[in-house]
């Protein structure tokens, strides 16, 4: 704890200023200095800060620490009177300072302040602090952040540093009623830690017996956070619970008011505003609203920094129209779904190699996630390369692309965008010629562009998407054998689908369409949205590939997976910070339905004859994967890796060749394997039912490939029948 001071000390006089000043920071030589302030602070080296308010540093004498001192601005007559009351800003700003310092809450500590009166005018006052090296302020910080390390593990660890500073300013019984990230000031430790938050520019805060919800909603509303990273950092503020509705209340009031005070500036000061604007031209702040962009490492994606309604605002009105300008392909598109549905599980399909792994090596466990793709018996192989890492990292996958390649893998990859890579389409351009003409000779298919209906991804427009397909329909050019796949929106919204392959550059053809499909909202891939169960998405998204005149009819999942229970953080609908307390409409299931639904979903997308081959996202990955890497020594077997690698020695190799009836709610999926033995693959999507099948076969094996006696009953967990007849 900081030493207490004394808020009633007498009054010292250093020529025609009075105040205060801690002898440690006042001997006589100090105090001597004092008395010529003006010149003093004209003759500094280093300011601070320039303007109406200006703060410099200097040294009283050689036995004292440096201080930092801000001279406050000449006021108006009115301000004075009201000053001559109730004390100088230089005065309210000690006396906040001396409070918070006494109550272990982080501020400079204060040295003292000074002020000139003649009768109740105030010529001059100066608040004088201990100057702090090495300190940044959270707007700073953040900038810094989103500009050149855009990590939202990092980011979170810093908004939890200031809320929790923040709390502890407000539980001191302080107000500070001009909270913004300028004036909230923290030191950078190792390890991407923050700490030693501490709290400037004081002359408005109040000390008060207790604050209110009110008092409290003021403060925040000043903090600048995107709207979702807002709506995190008041959930740490208030301890890891929900705001009360009524603090919700005032705190939006405060901040469209605040909001009003900001737009109206340029009218009030028109020319300190033309300065900022300046001053902001020769150094651009960090990115926002649209172009900024966040990654998160746990949980394997871009998160949205804005929330719904933040976002709507930000969308181009061209995206609708030329989504309504493909209005006319509903018919047709209409007419080969109906034809899709009549049709499935109606042809025989070979299994081989339709069942496809995404990993996603470091060069740490790279030999561990190869053992255990070697372990699945898979072949199909997908790798991302992702714009916003390094070149070196760009190399590292090269490099395992080679090698799965080598290794008799069929190798495919995804381009995946940032934001950047729209801002600055030269480095775009620069890294898909890179990567394309180091694996030309390896891949199978190059899936370009990553969930483009999403803007968390750093997409906004169908135009930004067809800007980044340039440099790959050159590419395309350069290599003709070169397989490529999009445009990789991602879940049931095939709107974007029609309106940008309608768009497609002349010249270029997608040879698959790549779609991210996840029906995990539902639950089960059976449960429907609407009309729609995963069958049919399939059906209809196969019907948009036959339409579609820059895409071949066929079809490609290359992302799906369920998030599990209890992955906080580390699942896609965790991150980017989980509020303890229940979830409403959360998608996540257990390790057993996850197994459960991987198997029924495979069999449903290929059995049906919809979808050409189903990428699963991921082997490895402790919020959604079938590994749980959560300690890093110790990888966890989940039920969904033994449950595959049965599926695949069973009947990865087989052909399907028909759905036998049963009772509705029940699959019997009939396949031929190369010995010529027949197999079947049976579930309930209706809870557990009685069965009794109306064929013959000579033994049952559950999920895991053991022995078993025939069930009774069926359940959502999928049991082999072998050799049937």
């Amino acid at each position: 704890m900081p030493a207490p001071i004394d808020l009633q000390k007498p009054v010292i006089t250093a020529g025609p200023y009075r105040g205060f000043i801690e002898p440690a920071y006042g001997d006589a030589q100090g105090l001597q200095s004092l008395a010529a302030l003006p010149r003093l602070l004209r003759d500094a080296p280093n300011k601070l800060a320039d303007g109406r308010n200006k703060i410099v540093t200097v040294r009283l004498s050689p036995h004292t620490p440096s201080v930092a001192v801000k001279s406050f601005g000449q006021q108006s007559r009115l301000k004075d009177l009201i000053d001559f009351r109730r004390g100088s800003k230089a005065c309210r700003s000690w006396t906040v300072a001396a409070w918070l310092h006494q109550h272990g809450v982080g501020t400079p500590p204060p040295a003292g302040y000074l002020e000139r009166w003649d009768g109740n005018r105030l010529l001059e006052s100066y608040y004088l602090s201990e100057f702090q090296e090495g300190i940044r302020c959270f707007r700073d910080e953040l900038n810094r952040l989103y500009r050149e390390d855009p990590v939202c593990e990092k980011i979170m660890t810093l908004l939890q540093c200031a809320a929790d500073a923040v709390w502890a300013l407000h539980e001191s019984g302080v107000v500070h009623y001009d909270l913004g990230n300028q004036n909230i000031l923290l030191r950078r430790l190792d390890g991407g830690r923050w700490g030693d938050v501490q709290f400037v520019d004081l002359n408005r805060a109040r000390i008060k017996p207790a604050l209110s919800l009110q008092d409290r909603a003021r403060d925040l509303s000043r903090i600048d956070l995107p709207s979702d990273f807002l709506r995190v950092f008041k959930v740490m503020y208030f301890r890891q619970q929900h705001p009360p509705a009524e603090f919700e209340k005032w705190e939006r009031r405060f901040r469209t008011r605040f909001a009003l005070h900001t737009w109206s500036r340029c009218f009030r000061h028109p020319f300190r505003t033309r300065r900022r604007r300046l001053e902001e031209k020769k150094n651009p702040l960090a990115p926002r609203g649209r172009d900024l962009w966040i990654w998160d490492e746990r949980s394997a994606q871009a998160v949205s920094t804005l929330r719904r309604k933040d976002r709507k605002r930000l969308y181009p009105a061209s995206n609708a129209i030329q989504m309504a300008a493909a209005a006319p392909a509903l018919w047709p598109i209409a007419r080969n779904y109906r034809q899709r549905c009549q049709n499935s599980y109606q042809a025989q399909v070979t299994l081989i190699n339709r069942i496809g792994m995404t990993i996603e090596p470091s060069p740490l466990r790279l030999e561990e996630e190869l053992r255990l793709l070697k372990g699945l018996g898979i072949n199909p192989v997908f790798l991302r390369f992702y714009h916003h890492q390094t070149p070196e990292q760009w190399k590292f996958s090269i490099d395992v692309a080679k090698r799965l390649r080598a290794d008799g893998h069929s190798v495919s990859i995804a381009l995946v965008q940032d934001r950047k890579a729209v801002l600055e389409p030269a480095r775009w351009a620069r890294f898909v010629g890179q990567i394309l003409e180091a694996l030309k000779n390896d891949v199978e298919w190059v899936e370009v562009g990553h969930a483009i209906n999403r803007v968390k991804w750093g997409l906004w427009s169908l135009d930004e998407y067809l800007r980044l397909l340039e440099p790959a329909a050159e590419a395309a050019a350069r290599h003709p054998h070169l397989h490529f796949m999009g445009p990789a929106a991602i879940d049931f919204e095939y709107h974007y689908l029609v309106g940008l392959l309608n768009r497609m550059p002349s010249g270029f053809r997608f040879d698959a369409l790549s779609h991210l499909l996840y029906v995990d909202r539902r639950g089960a891939p059976e449960n429907r949205q609407g009309r729609f169960g995963a069958e049919e998405k399939f059906a209809l998204a196969r019907a948009i590939a036959e339409w579609a005149p820059s895409c071949e009819p066929r079809l490609i999942v290359t992302e799906t997976n369920w998030p599990l229970l209890g992955a906080g953080v580390y699942s896609p609908v965790g991150a980017p910070y989980e509020v303890p307390g229940p979830r409403f409409n959360d998608p996540s299931v257990t390790e057993d339905d996850y197994a459960d639904y991987m198997i029924r979903y495979l069999a449903i997308a290929l059995c049906s004859g919809m979808v050409e081959r189903v990428y699963w996202w991921r082997l490895v990955a402790r919020g959604f994967g079938l590994v749980d890497d959560a300690h890093p020594d110790a990888w966890r077997i989940r039920p969904a890796y033994p449950m595959l690698q049965t599926f695949v020695a069973l009947l990865g190799d087989s052909r399907f060749e028909s759905r036998i009836a049963c009772p509705k709610g029940q699959y019997l999926l009939r396949f031929r394997r190369p010995d010529n033995s027949a197999w079947a693959l049976a579930w309930s999507a209706a809870g557990t039912m009685p069965w009794r099948p109306a064929i013959q076969f000579d033994g049952c094996l559950d999920a895991f490939g053991n022995e078993i006696p025939i069930p009774h009953e069926l359940t959502g967990r999928p049991v082999y029948l072998k050799n049937i007849r």
